[in-house]
């Protein structure tokens, strides 16, 4: 009996509920020409929006990154010259999804914002494009606080050592909103496929082509000189080495000509002794020279090998996609809006209501 009973008290309950959503329709009935109204009106400032809200640009460009190596060899010949575990010290460094965060740290897009770039025919930073657009300057003369910002520029060439404390935090306060307003995404296509996509929106349609463009440059530099910096130090450490011994080579040449050819008999055989050390120690350093330069090479042919590349896929075309607040898509979405907002502070009203008098 007492499942029954759970049934019978399931089965009131839910009657119970379908009577509620009556009542509340039958309320929202009597408001119709409220709801109406409020509907037209999100549907009026939806309209007014797509009309005044600018239609943003992205500019989509996908890579692969080719990762080379030159295998043992280069570590085994390095080992040898007492460079050990010097090598492969940044090999994993920007490997993987590690790539993906470098495009977006702070140290790319500063560096990208203050590339110059060829503008509409003139030479400005990204960032001088980016205050521009977006008017930054019209609130700044605003403020009153800062004087520095009402004239704040970023010339061609300023050292970044050299930037004020303001300049410093604009720059900062930019790719802030860039990160989180997510107008730059960069992502995987596919896990399996080590092909990235770039993608940044603006309000203007170059500026976003040019700052994926150039981000992509800055960021492969940064890449491979890093990946490179060790081979070239190593490099460097080899041709030092090489020079000082041609320099002992060629002293030993000079010196062993400058003994004089004397007639060898038992009684002056000491005299020939000397020119026969200077041609052992010519020899020996034209040994160890060649041996060297020949080292040299391959490490120069293996940093080749080691070198990163990076093979564009799609690069941003104009016109880019463009993506804008259309009349329809206004009126539709302001409509809704203004309809949810007005239906739900009627429920919630009478919700509350009818609680506070079963209270009394």
């Amino acid at each position: 009996m007492e499942p029954t009973k759970k049934n019978d008290t399931e089965e009131i309950s839910i009657f119970e509920l379908i009577d509620l959503v009556k009542k509340y329709w039958r309320y929202l009935l009597t408001k119709w020409k409220i709801i109406v109204a409020f509907g037209l009106g999100g549907g009026a400032l939806g309209l007014a929006a797509s009309f005044i809200v600018k239609p943003t640009y992205t500019a989509s460009l996908s890579f692969a990154l080719v990762e080379k190596s030159s295998g043992g060899g280069l570590a085994d010949l390095a080992s040898s010259f007492g460079f050990a575990g010097l090598m492969g010290g940044n090999q994993s460094a920007f490997s993987g999804d590690n790539l993906l965060e470098i495009i977006k740290s702070r140290y790319a897009v500063e560096k990208t914002l203050l590339t110059p770039v060829n503008f509409n025919g003139k030479n400005k930073n990204l960032v001088e494009i980016y205050i521009d657009f977006n008017e930054l300057r019209k609130d700044w003369n605003k403020d009153k606080k800062n004087k520095e910002l009402p004239n704040l520029a970023y010339p061609i060439g300023q050292p970044r050592e050299k930037f004020s404390r303001t300049q410093d935090s604009v720059l900062y306060s930019i790719y802030d909103q860039m990160i989180k307003k997510a107008d730059l995404t960069v992502v995987r296509k596919n896990k399996k496929i080590d092909i990235v996509n770039v993608g940044f929106k603006s309000k203007n349609e170059l500026f976003s082509k040019l700052f994926v463009e150039t981000l992509m440059a800055q960021t492969y530099l940064f890449y491979r000189e890093t990946k490179t910096a060790q081979n070239k130090s190593n490099i460097t450490m080899m041709q030092h080495t090489a020079d000082s011994i041609r320099g002992l080579y060629e002293a030993a040449l000079y010196k062993g000509a400058g003994f004089s050819q004397v007639n060898i008999n038992e009684a002056l055989q000491f005299a020939a002794v000397p020119k026969i050390k200077q041609q052992a120690n010519a020899q020996l350093y034209g040994t160890v020279y060649a041996e060297v330069l020949k080292n040299l090479e391959t490490l120069k042919l293996d940093m080749a090998r080691e070198t990163p590349l990076v093979q564009i896929i799609d690069e941003p075309i104009l016109p880019l996609k463009k993506d804008r607040l259309g009349i329809v898509k206004g009126l539709a979405i302001g409509g809704i809006l203004g309809g949810f907002l007005i239906v739900t502070y009627l429920l919630v009203s009478l919700y509350l209501k009818e609680f506070l008098s079963k209270k009394q």
